[in-house]
């Protein structure tokens, strides 16, 4: 079973590279429809963005589109900047979008091969439009399954003065806390046992297969311990004796996800995943991580990422409390008791910390994920979480 799965990745690898190259050396690939995912951000035609942008809307048209700014890290970011004919004029029409792409040997690898931006366009294309939440929409979700590569075309919501902190210099208050909780209720609510995760909203994989699909296909395991040995300057000194039950523990609380309510879950929401509204509140974007699984997985890596760790611990039982309040008021008939959901936030605190110490765990050819003293604060802060409320200890429950 091993050797054909290493087979297949080793197959998979090849697609890749070759695809790459191609899409380099080769005629470029000319995008012609909707259907067609456009290789990079610069190969995005005035025609392309006619067909997404303007199907609905007789007449108008895009007549230029220009690449501007960006960078490169997990994904390709770009920003395109549009003109149009005079009926996309009056149609009120974006004259600025936001780009990702998975343009790179690296990202395709990462995001393409364990079919994370799979869910990433699913989650636009069919789950982003039925939910009330501070966080971008898309024009566009794409993957193209034979080159692995894929585009999403966003709301640039620079343009409404909305903001995207550098996390290490935005503090989360009370308010903000609240905030964050409302939000996730939000989007768990509109999604608590939906029969949608076996029809429009199939693509989203259960937590435990995603979890397995990138722990196989990335080496997450042996990627995450190098991780925690760079970072234990800043571990517990019990959690760094206890290293040797991180991983198995992991196994643990996700077999809970089996039994528990399915709801969409974001599966990121470290602090550098969240935005400021032009009021200041604050709102979640990029879902390259999406899936299907337990609620208390977002509820705790949220709390552990964003919050300082005194005040975690100072408000972390009233948010909890406040969770479950904005659940019951979106619709979910039967929330969790209070007490059963202090011990499943207690149970999930692992998926943030390992995602964290995976960051940390890359080599010199794998992109940053997140700069490297922003993934220690993080790392910092999580793992004292899973101290702080005895997770290992929850999981023998």
């Amino acid at each position: 079973m091993a050797l054909a799965q290493n087979l297949e990745l080793i197959s998979t690898v090849g697609r890749i590279g070759v695809a790459i190259a191609w899409e380099r050396v080769g005629p470029r690939p000319v995008p012609v429809d909707a259907s067609h995912v456009p290789v990079s951000a610069e190969a995005i035609t005035p025609d392309w963005l006619t067909e997404v942008l303007c199907r609905d809307l007789p007449g108008a048209a895009v007549t230029d589109v220009r690449t501007e700014g960006g960078d490169d890290g997990t994904s390709t970011r770009r920003y395109l900047a549009l003109a149009y004919n005079a009926a996309g004029e009056s149609a009120g029409l974006p004259h600025r979008i936001f780009t990702k792409s998975t343009a790179s040997f690296g990202s395709r690898l990462l995001l393409g091969v364990t079919g994370i931006v799979r869910g990433e366009a699913a989650f636009y294309n069919y789950a982003r439009p039925s939910l009330t939440l501070r966080s971008p929409t898309a024009y566009f979700a794409g993957f193209d399954a034979d080159s692995f590569r894929s585009l999403v075309l966003l709301e640039d919501l620079t343009q409404r003065q909305w903001t995207f902190p550098d996390p290490m210099d935005n503090p989360v208050d009370r308010a903000d806390a609240e905030d964050i909780v409302s939000e996730i209720a939000a989007y768990h609510s509109a999604f608590w046992d939906s029969p949608r995760f076996d029809a429009d909203l199939r693509e989203l994989e259960p937590t435990p297969q995603w979890r397995e699909n990138v722990n196989r296909k990335v080496g997450f395991a042996k990627r995450m311990m190098t991780g925690l040995e760079r970072a234990k300057d800043v571990l517990p000194g019990v959690l760094y004796s206890q290293r040797e039950e991180i991983c198995p523990a992991l196994t643990e609380s996700l077999a809970l996800h089996t039994g528990a309510p399915q709801t969409l879950l974001h599966q990121d929401l470290h602090l550098g995943n969240w935005l400021r509204d032009d009021t200041g509140r604050m709102g979640l974007y990029d879902w390259q991580c999406v899936a299907r699984g337990h609620w208390a997985l977002d509820v705790a890596y949220a709390l552990g990422g964003c919050l300082d760790v005194d005040d975690r611990r100072d408000w972390e039982e009233d948010l909890l409390r406040l969770y479950l309040e904005r659940l019951a008021d979106g619709g979910v008939q039967t929330p969790p008791s209070f007490d059963a959901a202090w011990l499943a936030y207690r149970q999930q605190t692992l998926h943030g910390l390992t995602l964290g110490l995976f960051a940390l765990g890359g080599n010199r050819f794998e992109p940053e994920l997140q700069p490297r003293g922003y993934t220690l604060c993080a790392i910092d802060r999580l793992a004292q979480q899973v101290c702080d409320l005895d997770s290992l200890t929850a999981l023998a429950v």
